[in-house]
């Protein structure tokens, strides 16, 4: 799955319920591979130290680059001491993932997940139907509450989309094929 001796970090980026937590968890349950969930640092500055403005119900694009400045010291420290790490969450921002792709020659795999091409009611009925896994925090919301989330996300990933291409940085949208879909950003970061 990945080179010895070489400390390499994955970045797992893109919108909620996306994705991005099970390639998290496949990486560490078929390499060992630990990781952490930006969704924690968001809450923890969102509620710890308020006055940097980081709230976790911010729109994504706000978030993500209020988020990256103080996001960065803990990404180089892991990249340079960790072996191998996986770092994962809608708060990481494409243009920062391509400078530490500069910064870290060969020790940065990432990638961005979306569904751009979908619809509010589309995605509904996906996370009716099949969301929740670990963390199903939607499970108690009104339809009309994920309608509304669906209709934010998609645009999220749009742009994320949008940012990715000129940035020659993997999106993947699992628009059409969920399971296939992410079954090719695994493997484009488990065996790039």
């Amino acid at each position: 799955m990945h080179q010895e001796q070489v400390e390499i970090i994955y970045l797992i980026g893109g919108t909620a319920r996306s994705g991005k937590s099970r390639i998290a968890r496949r990486l560490l349950e078929e390499g060992g591979i630990p990781c952490f969930c930006l969704d924690y640092f968001v809450l923890v500055l969102d509620q710890g130290a308020p006055e940097l403005g980081i709230e976790d119900e911010s729109p994504n694009k706000i978030r993500a680059r209020k988020l990256w400045p103080r996001l960065v010291p803990m990404l180089r420290n892991i990249v340079e001491v960790e072996p191998y790490y996986t770092v994962e969450g809608d708060a990481l921002w494409p243009a920062g993932v391509k400078a530490m792709f500069q910064d870290y020659p060969g020790q940065v795999r990432a990638c961005f997940i979306g569904y751009a091409g979908s619809t509010p009611a589309r995605k509904l009925a996906e996370i009716r139907g099949f969301g929740g896994w670990v963390n199903n925090w939607l499970q108690d919301h009104p339809d009309e509450y994920i309608l509304d989330l669906a209709r934010e996300m998609i645009g999220y990933s749009r742009f994320v989309q949008e940012e990715c291409a000129p940035l020659d940085i993997p999106y993947f949208d699992v628009s059409e094929d969920f399971a296939q879909v992410l079954e090719r950003a695994y493997q484009s970061l488990a065996y790039n």
